[in-house]
Parts: structure tokens; sequence; C-alpha cells
């Protein structure tokens, strides 16, 4: 079977707010366990998938879902943390402009560093994937960022564009974020993301990504988490950008 967009999420808690305001056709899980959520939003049709958390977890679910429903997109979501530098704070939004995988790349002298590129294609016809990085639909960013920011007026919300990151590693240190943020200018960091964009990408399906910050990027310090929050809101950009039909234009119906 085909559908028009399916959407993942690390864990359940992530995409609950979305799930309980949608009409769940059917739950079934996958051979290995994994949540598939068919649900009806807004007139549109979708497939939720609970990836489990990180790259490998992602890649495997995501690959299952590919194979099952054919999708024409895949929008990722969730909760991420927010380098501060770019100007987020727990609680705003951000829609993927790239996604890079920092962990992909050649080892030059030991440093940290921004490593060099790997000596071939992580895809074949794609030679920004020798550094890990992945492409996001522009057409459909650019749509989501106006939906979304048009969804929160007079919220102390902000909504912006901007490149994310995607570590094995979580980062815990200060010292940390100020080097990833002035190797990467990321504005989010998470563990999936790359991954998911890695599949689409090599399926040839159209890739998204919005989340919502629950963490400031540094020194964990869980008093200033905002995850209920952060669940909240990343799920209602989600049901923004199914409310104004962004993924069922002509470009993006399945064959």
């Amino acid at each position: 079977m085909s559908c028009a967009m399916v959407i993942l999420a690390a864990t359940r808690m992530e995409i609950a707010p979305l799930l309980e305001e949608s009409t769940v056709k059917r739950e079934t899980r996958s051979t290995v366990g994994r949540p598939v959520i068919e649900i009806e939003h807004a007139g549109q049709s979708a497939v939720v998938v609970i990836t489990g958390p990180g790259m490998i977890n992602t890649a495997q679910a995501l690959t299952m879902a590919m194979e099952r429903f054919r999708p024409a997109l895949v929008l990722q979501t969730g909760i991420a943390g927010v380098f501060t530098k770019a100007g987020l704070k727990p609680g705003d939004i951000a829609v993927a402009e790239s996604e890079h995988y920092i962990h992909t790349g050649l080892d030059r002298d030991g440093s940290y560093d921004l490593p060099a590129p790997l000596p071939f294609n992580l895809i074949e016809a794609d030679p920004g994937t020798r550094m890990g990085r992945f492409p996001v639909d522009p057409a459909l960013a650019d749509h989501a960022l106006a939906v979304i920011e048009d969804g929160f007026p007079g919220e102390p919300c902000r909504v912006i564009k901007g490149p994310f990151i995607t570590v094995s590693t979580i980062t815990g240190t200060e010292t940390t974020a100020e080097r990833l943020f002035t190797a990467y200018t990321p504005c989010m960091e998470a563990m999936e993301g790359a991954a998911s964009a890695q599949i689409a990408t090599l399926y040839k399906v159209k890739f998204l990504e919005i989340r919502a910050g629950s963490n400031r990027v540094g020194k964990r310090d869980k008093t200033q988490w905002e995850i209920p929050l952060a669940a909240q809101r990343a799920s209602r950009a989600v049901s923004l950008f199914l409310e104004k039909g962004g993924c069922l234009d002509k470009r993006n119906k399945p064959h």
C-alpha cells in the first residue's frame, strides 16, 4: 500500500499530543515490535512510526515503513536540544534546512575540529554525504516554516529554520556545545534525523524535519528542561503542517 506521509518519532511521548487529536484507524506492531499507527488528521492520512531512540533504530524502522507503505514524504519530529547561540530556548520550534551526522568523516590530526570528508560517497550520487550531510526538501521546509509561524500568534515561541545535527553521544558540557556550534552553526541537536534523511534519500523520497526544544545543549540541568512543552509544541507544529495540506500537492503525491 502507499500513503502520503510517514511521521517518525523516537518515543511515543514525543508524538502523543498529535495522536490524541487524530483519528487512529489502526495500530499494529512491526516484526521487531515497533508501534505502527495509521491515523487521519485534518482529512489527511499518515502513518506514525515510533522508532526508538538513535540512528540504528530509526534506520531499521524507516526501512520497514518504506517497504511497507511507500510514502511520498518522510517527516521526522520530536524533541531536541537547542543551541542558545542560535537564539533558541526550550519550547522553541525549528524546521531543518539540512541534516548533518557529525560523526561521519576522516580524522585529520586527532583534534576536535571538523573532520575531513570520507574518500567515498555514502550515497553514490551525493558528494555531500562524504561529510554526513543529507538534504531536506527546501520548498517543504519553507512551507512548514510559514504555516508554523502563523500557528503560534501571540505566544512566546520562536520558530526558525536552520541546520540540525545528529549525534550518537549526547552533549553534556558547555565546552562541547561551544565546539559544535563553532564547527556546524546548528540550531538543534538530536539522535535520529540524519538516519531518516539518509534512508529517505536512498528511496528518493522527500524529507522534512520539525522539532521543538526540550533543553539547552550543554551542561545537563534537568531543572531547566521543558519536555512536556516541547512534545506539545512539536505535535502542534506537525498538526499545523497537516492541516495546511503541505504534503498533498502534486509534487508530493505517491505514484
